[in-house]
């Protein structure tokens, strides 16, 4: 396995591979390709975009961008997925080293996310030393 920035060839494969990863428990999205590679010609914009190769498939991704508090830079990780089969791996220690690792070469203090609060990947997030805020809410309102 080994780790690289992706790049707009690898965009249909990282599509799917969220796609599948996250229409799963506890997640359940249902969103079109389409939708997906909007969002992910996004992020190549104004973000980073990492993929982690096994032989030649992409077997996990990691999604991220800079914004700035009053603090400082921090990382906001938008989306982390890893094949199924490939979990327990590896992959995703090797995602969040590279983030971590992009953090230090910036000078970057801090990196968050948010998952759902059933994500199967708790755990490995924990043990990767990521720690749960108890002092935030997250709000959210739909505008029709």
């Amino acid at each position: 396995m080994r780790i690289k920035k992706a790049t707009k060839k690898d965009i249909v494969k990282i599509a799917e591979l969220m796609m599948e990863e996250f229409s799963k428990p506890p997640f359940n999205e249902n969103v079109s390709l389409k939708k997906v590679l909007k969002s992910l010609n996004f992020y190549f914009k104004i973000g980073n975009i990492y993929a982690v190769i096994n032989k030649k498939d992409i077997i996990g991704v990691s999604v991220f961008k800079i914004e700035q508090y009053w603090e400082g830079p921090v990382i906001i990780i938008e989306d982390l997925a890893v094949k199924e089969k490939f979990k327990k791996q590896g992959a995703g220690k090797m995602l969040m080293n590279q983030i971590e690792d992009y953090a230090k070469k910036n000078k970057i203090k801090l990196i968050c996310f948010k998952t759902h609060k059933k994500s199967p990947s708790l755990k490995f997030y924990k043990k990767t030393g990521y720690k749960p805020r108890k002092d935030i809410i997250y709000f959210e309102k739909k505008i029709k």
